[in-house]
């Protein structure tokens, strides 16, 4: 077995609210697959049946194990499901670039894998979790993690872990022929209670039960009074002022002043004022070439909205939302650059 961690504040940036972000994986973990030990595989088909495609090819119907090569065998006479009696083929050949021929030309499938392992993996994460809650998914036959659970608990953290091959007897026994991942989980994030229910992952159809996904509102506020509303007027014409960052660069933006107004279906609203910035090809933020920031909004006081001195106070705002990125993200300015000759003495 080996394994492997990753740090992903030290990849990707470290954020201010994160304590800890760090990816876990232990390879090569034995598969437990005690009854096919003893009684051997039962072979069947699998496949797929896409309009544009048709495919098979065959697995243990207990464990979820593929021989290998798995075969691909003619989808006319072979059903998913089916039992395979046919024929398997010989070993693969050792040598790399033959076996990968051997296994992409292949029709018949090859013997059954003596040692199968597979791979569980995870991530943890202390600090700026968004939401609370926790999802179980159950994947589908071609799904690179067969199981995977998360449980999120705002602000303090969350945890997800995950099985590469493990529990595939599993997923054969709850979602054996779909091709479409199934999740059982609630969350709360956004004043609603959101809950999946043996629901697809990665679509919804209206044809699909209304118990199965859905959300309602916790919020009090939002109950006996409405959910919150934005709603913005631009006051004047657009002006183009100039962002001076602390880091040497300069840069042209366009600025539009807007009236905001935050009111919900009964009561009265609140208003205030805030600046819309656009730039392109956007103000860097991070190393390289990434992190490039098109444009945003920030606040301006009432005094600067009225006076005059808009333009002013939204380049300042701008200029320190856009340095504490870059602090966050470890952003080197290029090293300026100058035609003029040294002086020599």
């Amino acid at each position: 077995m080996r394994w492997h961690t990753i740090d992903y504040r030290e990849r990707d940036g470290r954020q201010r609210r994160t304590v800890l972000n760090r990816g876990f994986w232990l390879y090569d973990v034995p598969r437990l697959i005690p009854l096919c030990r003893k009684f051997g595989h039962r072979p069947v088909i699998g496949g797929t049946n896409s309009p544009n495609r048709h495919t098979r090819w065959v697995c243990c119907d207990r464990c979820g194990i593929r021989p290998e090569p798995q075969g691909n065998l003619d989808h006319e006479a072979w059903a998913i499901g089916q039992r395979y009696t046919g024929h398997y083929q010989a070993g693969l050949p050792t040598e790399p670039q033959e076996r990968f021929r051997a296994i992409k030309a292949s029709v018949v499938p090859g013997p059954w894998p003596a040692n199968p392992t597979g791979t569980v993996g995870g991530q943890v994460l202390i600090g700026e979790a968004h939401s609370t809650g926790f999802e179980i998914k159950v994947g589908n036959g071609g799904s690179e993690h067969v199981l995977s659970a998360h449980v999120t608990i705002k602000p303090l953290g969350a945890l997800f872990v995950h099985a590469e091959r493990h529990g595939t007897w599993l997923q054969r026994r709850l979602n054996p022929t779909s091709y479409e991942s199934r999740v059982i989980g609630v969350s709360v994030h956004g004043r609603h209670l959101y809950w999946k229910l043996w629901a697809k992952r990665d679509s919804w159809s209206k044809k699909d039960p209304r118990w199965q996904q859905g959300s309602f509102r916790v919020d009090p506020r939002d109950i006996v009074l409405g959910e919150p509303r934005y709603s913005y007027e631009n006051v004047g014409d657009p002006v183009t002022s100039l962002v001076r960052m602390p880091h040497g660069d300069d840069h042209l933006v366009v600025l539009q002043l807007q009236r905001q107004t935050l009111r919900r279906r009964r009561g009265r609203g609140r208003q205030s004022w805030v600046v819309d910035w656009k730039h392109r090809p956007g103000i860097p933020t991070k190393p390289g070439d990434h992190g490039h920031i098109l444009g945003s909004g920030v606040d301006v006081s009432q005094v600067a909205a009225t006076e005059g001195g808009w333009p002013i106070e939204a380049c300042a705002a701008i200029a320190a939302r856009l340095t504490s990125h870059r602090i966050r993200y470890g952003y080197k300015p290029a090293p300026l650059v100058t035609d003029e000759e040294p002086m020599r003495g």
